[in-house]
């Protein structure tokens, strides 16, 4: 909040900057979603020239989003000198595990399921690697309007790999107006449920579901027995 207080220039995907409260005097620039470099690029050249720039992001800046574009692009000589700090929030995996209790409570895996920067067989290969870890999975990005498959791949695999009563909980729009989140396991698991705005969490063989007349909370123990 303080950060876009202070910034002259707001900077970044229209979606997230319509939810800043713009205060009078300060210019926004807002572009599609798919234009990160180009954005960053924007930001930099504004801040060279005088301007105390805030880039907007969603979730944790460092975590699949612009921190790094940012950072990338700060590289190049031209920008040497524009100072770039990154200020940290709170990412869409530990929003959607607080919202359900605990279960990154031990050792886990952050992938993004996006294949637009990656082949699917790096995606694949991360994922079998997990799993053979029995590593809480978290997954961002499963799927959009123009990514209709990964889900179901991403659930075929797994079932090859872990139980079908494995723990799995999808948060959609965490801490938005239109939040649902809702815990199943891996055989019930609906692909067709899952959109851009959500994020999976699959568990361990350790990760528990409590049930309690409050709401269910769900858990993975700190120990693990060899």
């Amino acid at each position: 909040s303080a950060e876009l207080a202070r910034a002259t220039d707001l900077v970044g995907y229209k979606t997230y900057l319509n939810r800043v409260d713009v205060r009078p005097g300060q210019q926004v620039h807002a572009s599609d979603n798919q234009v990160e470099s180009e954005r960053a690029c924007l930001a930099l050249d504004l801040a060279k020239r005088g301007a105390r720039v805030t880039v907007v992001s969603s979730g944790d800046p460092g975590v699949f989003a612009m921190a790094t574009a940012v950072v990338e692009q700060a590289a190049d000589p031209q920008w040497h000198d524009v100072p770039v700090r990154v200020v940290p929030g709170v990412t869409a995996a530990n929003a959607v595990a607080a919202a359900t209790g605990a279960p990154l409570g031990h050792d886990y895996a952050v992938v993004s399921l996006s294949d637009r920067l990656k082949g699917w067989d790096i995606i694949e290969k991360r994922i079998r690697a997990a799993a053979d870890a029995d590593l809480v999975l978290a997954i961002y990005n499963p799927g959009s309007s123009q990514r209709t498959t990964q889900v179901a791949q991403l659930k075929a695999l797994l079932l090859q790999l872990k139980s079908p009563e494995t723990v799995v909980i999808q948060g959609r729009d965490v801490g938005g107006p239109t939040e649902t989140v809702r815990t199943t396991t891996l055989g019930e698991l609906d692909p067709g449920t899952v959109d851009m705005r959500t994020l999976l969490i699959i568990g361990s063989s350790t990760t528990r579901v409590l049930a309690r007349s409050g709401g269910d909370l769900s858990f993975t123990p700190r120990y693990y027995r060899s």
